[in-house]
């Protein structure tokens, strides 16, 4: 079948099943008038189809349990199979809380206003917001369009992020004064946070390869107030070459499969193959090995992945170390993640799933240079 017909047939099914606003009659005429006129009476014929059936009903689902469940939840056989053997049936909570529609995180920008400015700005736009279980002046908003187009973002009185990625940041817990390596950074979402934790006083470089990453980074600095950031395009394999020794604390936010924000990119879970998770943990491997030399002696590495797939997680970890004698695991973790946080920690490792924490997925472990 064409691809284009197929994906008209597609908005029209799901507008059929899930968009109860929208009568069956109007999603069916309107999907047939966007299609080509040689295809137009196929696709009446199957939405109209489907119109009179309805969803898939579980009679109907394979006979197989990890195709069935494929199918329920609209995840990869290869992932439900993964997450199986993994989680047991908690892997079906998994899969439930990828496909609901997450909050947004956003916290106070102490550089701009205070925590009170920020909830009168909540007000304002009419958002659904609550404060967030994990951290300190950071609230879950709902319906945030108005927030997020408005004056107050504008003005950086907020930064936007999933609560676990700050939660990294926490990890790394940068203090004012101190040299931060960010390396991918990105847009720089944790840089500019970490910045704002270190009230905007010591050097942060932010290092990526795409120039793209690096102007949404300096237009964040610019609308958040932070000067401490400098960004540089560079491979994070090769930052030794200008930072061998510089930095008090490193932090690697690794290119991953990006498993745990399948509910913010829904489109990953058909993007990705079980390749990619064995290739990207040699890349995450080649990363580490190129920053290793720039933390300081008595320095930090933490390193993250939006994942919870252990081949990206403790299995690189586990290899780093047996390569790099001269780091270990950190023995505790900053006071931060002391009383209500210590449910995020698992041996002594930041891990964050959707469907027990309301969060995205993450993984990170600090790490210290002897």
């Amino acid at each position: 079948m064409d691809l284009d017909v197929r994906n008209l047939l597609r908005l029209g099914a799901y507008q059929l099943f899930y968009l109860d606003r929208i009568p069956a009659y109007a999603a069916v005429h309107e999907t047939v008038r966007l299609s080509r006129r040689a295809t137009a009476p196929f696709v009446n014929a199957v939405l109209r189809s489907l119109e009179r059936r309805g969803p898939i009903k579980g009679e109907e689902l394979p006979d197989d349990p990890i195709q069935g469940w494929a199918v329920q939840y609209s995840h990869p056989a290869w992932w439900v199979e993964r997450w199986v053997k993994r989680l047991g049936a908690e892997a079906l909570q998994l899969m439930q809380a990828n496909n609901q529609v997450p909050h947004i995180g956003i916290g106070c920008n102490p550089l701009r206003g205070t925590v009170d400015e920020l909830q009168q700005a909540l007000t304002r736009a009419g958002v659904q917001w609550e404060a967030s279980p994990w951290l300190p002046d950071a609230f879950r908003v709902r319906d945030a369009g108005s927030l997020l187009t408005g004056a107050d973002r504008d003005r950086g009185l907020f930064w936007v992020m999933d609560e676990a990625a700050a939660l990294v940041v926490r990890l790394l817990d940068p203090q004012p004064g101190e040299r931060i390596l960010d390396v991918c950074t990105g847009g720089g979402g944790k840089a500019t946070l970490a910045a704002m934790l270190m009230e905007d006083r010591g050097n942060i470089a932010a290092l990526d390869v795409s120039a793209r990453a690096l102007r949404r980074l300096e237009h964040a600095c610019r609308r958040l107030g932070v000067t401490i950031v400098s960004p540089g395009k560079r491979d994070a394999r090769e930052a030794a070459r200008q930072f061998r020794g510089w930095a008090d604390r490193v932090l690697v936010d690794a290119p991953c499969t990006g498993l745990g924000t399948v509910r913010r990119r829904p489109e990953i879970r058909w993007l990705r193959e079980p390749a990619d998770v064995t290739r990207l943990a040699d890349l995450q491997g080649a990363i580490l090995d190129g920053v290793a030399d720039c933390v300081r002696p008595g320095g930090s590495l933490v390193y993250a992945v939006c994942s919870c797939e252990s081949e990206e997680g403790e299995e690189v970890i586990a290899r780093f170390l047996s390569r790099h004698r001269k780091f270990s695991q950190e023995d505790s973790t900053p006071a931060f993640f002391q009383n209500g946080r210590t449910a995020l920690l698992t041996g002594g490792c930041l891990i964050t799933w959707p469907h027990r924490h309301d969060t995205d997925g993450f993984f990170a472990v600090r790490l210290r240079r002897d």
